[in-house]
């Protein structure tokens, strides 16, 4: 790694926010790349021309991020890559966002339509008998109990994973997070044996590379998900449900 300088602040903001916005800029430029030993923080502090504090701020923002490692006795070191489980802050910046039905609507129809297009065409064997545990488990749960927010995490999570794209699953995480996060509000109206036989249609499509029938499944859930959101009644008639 050439030597890094990191350019002096001097805005009139939150400090620690600013050197956050160095040390990412930095990242974003190729200065810093995965497994890169940082300076000390005494010296990016001299270089930004800010108080120690700040920097040790913005550093720990970023281990809980998991951009940055911090080694006793040997540094801090920019990840290699971020781990499973690690905290994601858009999940939180999301819940945060003015909750508009008809903005959240468009945006689930458009990203999971996209995300489960793609499983489609990416899905492994493996995959899909993962996905097939699941919608089995669940139609023996409908027998006894209603399905709830784990069980359709389970399930969509199963499906983003079958992309085998790690942005989308990243990005798709928060997303899903978002989502489900409705259906304790929701839920209420649904009948229990309608979020697993939507699944089972799912699966099929998928395993068939069928996005057409895709499209179907998944508008129905979605047009139903906008009613309840809206409060408005959903009584689902036997026989609505489209086919696979």
């Amino acid at each position: 790694m050439a030597e890094l300088t990191f350019k002096s602040l001097k805005q009139k903001s939150k400090i620690s926010h600013l050197v956050l916005e160095n040390i990412k800029n930095a990242l974003m430029a190729g200065e810093l790349l995965p497994g890169d030993k940082l300076p000390s923080l005494s010296e990016i502090a001299s270089q930004m021309n800010v108080g120690i504090s700040s920097v040790r701020e913005a550093v720990k923002m970023l281990e809980v991020l998991d951009i940055l490692q911090s080694r006793q006795g040997e540094g801090t070191f920019v990840s290699n890559g971020i781990s499973d489980g690690a905290f994601n802050a858009l999940s939180l910046q999301l819940m945060l966002m003015p909750r508009s039905i008809k903005d959240l609507v468009e945006f689930r129809r458009m990203y999971e339509t996209a995300f489960t297009h793609l499983a489609a065409k990416n899905a492994t064997e493996k995959d899909c008998n993962e996905i097939e545990k699941i919608v089995a488990e669940q139609e023996e749960k409908i027998k006894t109990a209603p399905l709830g927010e784990e069980d359709e995490w389970k399930f969509h999570y199963r499906v983003l994973a079958s992309t085998h794209n790690p942005y989308i699953i990243r990005m798709g995480e928060p997303m899903l997070e978002l989502f489900l996060s409705t259906i304790p509000v929701s839920a209420e109206v649904l009948t229990r044996r309608s979020i697993a036989e939507d699944h089972r249609r799912l699966l099929t499509c998928i395993k068939e590379g069928n996005l057409a029938g895709i499209d179907k499944v998944l508008k129905k859930s979605f047009d139903g998900w906008e009613l309840r959101l809206s409060g408005i009644p959903f009584i689902e008639k036997e026989g609505e449900l489209p086919d696979a």
